[in-house]
């Protein structure tokens, strides 16, 4: 329960201090050690021994018990925290021969619900934990659940690699993990005030007014909405690779499967696979059968090499990748003349006509080519049926003519 033993830990352990700037800096060094170095057990360790932890569950609880020092005191400490993590973290990486996103990092860039949740519950089981008086292994146990140091540290790898997508992903889970872990030290410290009445509490739950409430659940049900949605597509990615390992093993059960990617982007299968020759017959009723495995979007490429030993079989997995990266390439190269080529038909049909302000092309999975023409006024039905052929006798491969009005 709420003890004046408690208050005084915590305010004690939120205090700004040589130690704890110390073992923060430390930690940092760890953990972006551990991130850049793939080591899950390094990044562990680093948690272990962070301090972030303590001024976020004292905002929490100054919040609940309206105790202004506490509240100034942890959003003070953890404002310096985040900035010491930061200036350490990108500097690492910045000096860091190994500047490739591992694993580690990239698994720091797209928070979930899932994320949410066990920010949620861990910020539960933290404000029990701090409040026992006798030592446990539950704030601990939080501060590797949690996970407050590695995505400070990817995004310090973001700045320090101009990485805008890894910088996003990794402050909005930073974000997520401290906002909750301050609300559950703040639901938490209110229901043990509630449930045991200390000091003459009111039987009254909340004492902000409730417009003030209605806005703060508002505010923190608008921070999971992303989530939600990277928790929608991680569950997309996780059963298209459901269905291409069921295709594997259906249909190339007598080949060994070396290497699978699955372009997500670009709605390409990439196999590797050694072993007895597959003829070209099988592998095309095979891309017919793709619709069995809820794949009927995506096209199937098939790599075929010899029987490999351990000694080759590195060097081919690189070579596979490059294959697939130059794949990549090709296909952005071509996606980038097709743009410069549209705006160049853009830009000529609208001087065909002062009537049209602007011109925008649109490609369909299906090769076939619309565009959308912005007017300058309103204009008849004969009038655009004489443009329509005017832009058709220049321009034959376009399917269709949308208009619209400017500003419309």
């Amino acid at each position: 329960m709420l003890t004046n033993i408690f208050i005084k830990k915590l305010t004690n352990d939120s205090k700004l201090n040589i130690e704890n700037l110390v073992i923060l800096t430390c930690a940092i060094f760890i953990a972006s050690i551990g991130l850049n170095m793939n080591s899950t057990a390094t990044i562990i360790g680093a948690m272990l021994i962070s301090p972030l932890m303590s001024p976020l569950l004292a905002i929490g609880t100054g919040l609940a018990i309206y105790d202004i020092k506490l509240i100034k005191n942890g959003s003070t400490t953890i404002l310096v925290e985040i900035i010491i993590s930061l200036l350490a973290s990108t500097s690492y990486f910045f000096f860091s021969p190994l500047s490739y996103a591992s694993k580690e990092i990239i698994a720091r860039t797209s928070p979930t619900i899932w994320d949410v949740m066990i920010a949620f519950f861990g910020g539960v089981a933290g404000i029990i934990g701090a409040s026992k008086k006798e030592a446990t292994n539950i704030v601990p146990g939080v501060a590797i659940a949690t996970a407050l140091m590695p995505p400070l540290c990817t995004v310090g790898y973001g700045i320090a690699s101009h990485n805008l997508t890894f910088f996003l992903g990794a402050s909005y889970l930073f974000l997520i993990n401290a906002v909750f872990i301050i609300l559950t030290a703040f639901l938490g410290v209110k229901a043990m005030r509630y449930l045991s009445h200390a000091n003459n509490y009111s039987t009254s739950f909340f004492r902000l007014p409730t417009r003030k409430v209605f806005f703060f659940i508002i505010a923190i049900l608008s921070l999971t909405i992303p989530s939600i949605f990277s928790a929608k597509q991680m569950v997309q990615q996780s059963i298209i690779e459901n269905n291409v390992h069921k295709l594997v093993a259906s249909e190339f059960a007598d080949s060994l499967v070396i290497k699978e990617d699955i372009d997500n982007q670009n709605k390409t299968i990439n196999l590797t696979i050694s072993g007895s020759k597959e003829n070209s017959q099988k592998i095309k009723r095979i891309k017919k059968r793709l619709t069995n495995y809820n794949l009927k979007d995506y096209s199937l490429n098939v790599i075929q090499v010899a029987q490999l030993n351990a000694a080759t079989e590195t060097q081919l997995n690189n070579q596979v990748i490059s294959i697939i990266n130059r794949q990549r390439q090709t296909e952005d190269e071509k996606n980038k003349r097709r743009l410069i080529k549209q705006n160049k038909q853009n830009k000529k049909i609208a001087k065909l006509s002062h009537n049209i302000n602007s011109v925008t092309s649109v490609s369909d999975t299906n090769n076939n080519h619309s565009i959308i023409v912005e007017l300058h006024k309103k204009i008849n039905r004969e009038q655009k049926e004489q443009l329509t052929i005017k832009i058709k006798k220049n321009f034959p491969h376009i399917d269709k003519i949308e208009y619209v009005l400017e500003d419309s």
